[in-house]
């Protein structure tokens, strides 16, 4: 059965290189995709604003139009006290969904932390992870979305804005047999694979606050029983071009990515 998942991040109400058409690009080339799922991996918003929630709101609830959505918070979603419009117009912080007709599960965290840039996970939403890990079966693909990315990427110029507890958080990726990590943050598209796991930042999508030779897009991935197949799409134009595609096996109960073909040079 095919499942495909739109990964969407950094739209940045009220950022001023917002562009409302690259957000009129952006929903109706997600409904022409008919996705099964749709995520935001944070950054809604440019300083936590009430305004800027507002328009997200009404944003999520058209993606929410198009299929399941689900969301969780950037660094800039935490300005200004910006976890308080959050939870009241957008919803929990975190999530976990199971889709056992796909052969996919999704777990999303919130690295965010009021007024800083750095991110951190922290030791209580690390064993809610490992609780919601066990939950989910070992034939099943397991994908979990956070704001900060977990890995240095390149053209992201200084890491100045880490995840702060990453090593601990590979340590349970590795660990619990995690397969997809779905990033956002730096506005930039990028795919690397570290033991046997795969991690995907999205660009952002509707803000032309773009690094190197980086274009607006967000990440489409299509699953199916034989392999996933990973497409950066292009949001002023709707070009989609293949980043990676993974071979797919499920020995005796575990779940694995068995090869790989990387082409994630933009």
């Amino acid at each position: 059965m095919i499942k495909k998942i739109i990964q969407v991040s950094d739209i940045h109400f009220g950022e001023k290189t917002f562009s409302k058409d690259l957000k009129n690009n952006l929903l109706k080339q997600v409904t022409n995709e008919n996705p099964d799922l749709i995520v935001l991996s944070g950054d809604l918003t440019s300083q936590g604003y009430v305004n800027e929630y507002n328009d997200a709101a009404i944003f999520v609830d058209e993606l929410k139009s198009i299929t399941d959505t689900h969301v969780i918070p950037g660094n800039h979603d935490a300005r200004n006290v910006g976890m308080l419009h959050f939870n009241k117009l957008i919803g929990e912080r975190k999530f976990l969904h199971m889709d056992n007709d796909g052969g996919f599960a999704i777990i999303g965290l919130d690295s965010s932390q009021p007024d800083l840039n750095d991110g951190q996970i922290g030791i209580d939403q690390m064993e809610w992870l490992k609780t919601e890990l066990d939950k989910i079966p070992t034939d099943m693909c397991k994908i979990v979305t956070f704001h900060h990315h977990l890995l240095p990427i390149p053209q992201a110029g200084r890491e100045r804005n880490i995840l702060l507890d990453s090593g601990d958080l590979l340590r349970v990726f590795i660990d619990y047999g995690v397969d997809f990590v779905l990033n956002g943050h730096k506005h930039v598209p990028n795919v690397w694979m570290i033991e046997k796991m795969v991690t995907i930042n999205s660009g952002t999508a509707t803000t032309l606050k773009l690094r190197g030779d980086t274009y607006p897009s967000y990440i489409e991935l299509i699953l199916d029983d034989c392999g996933i197949f990973v497409n950066l799409i292009n949001t002023k134009t709707g070009y989609k071009k293949e980043m990676a595609n993974y071979s797919v096996a499920v020995n005796g109960n575990d779940y694995g990515i068995c090869a790989c073909n990387n082409n994630s040079h933009l």
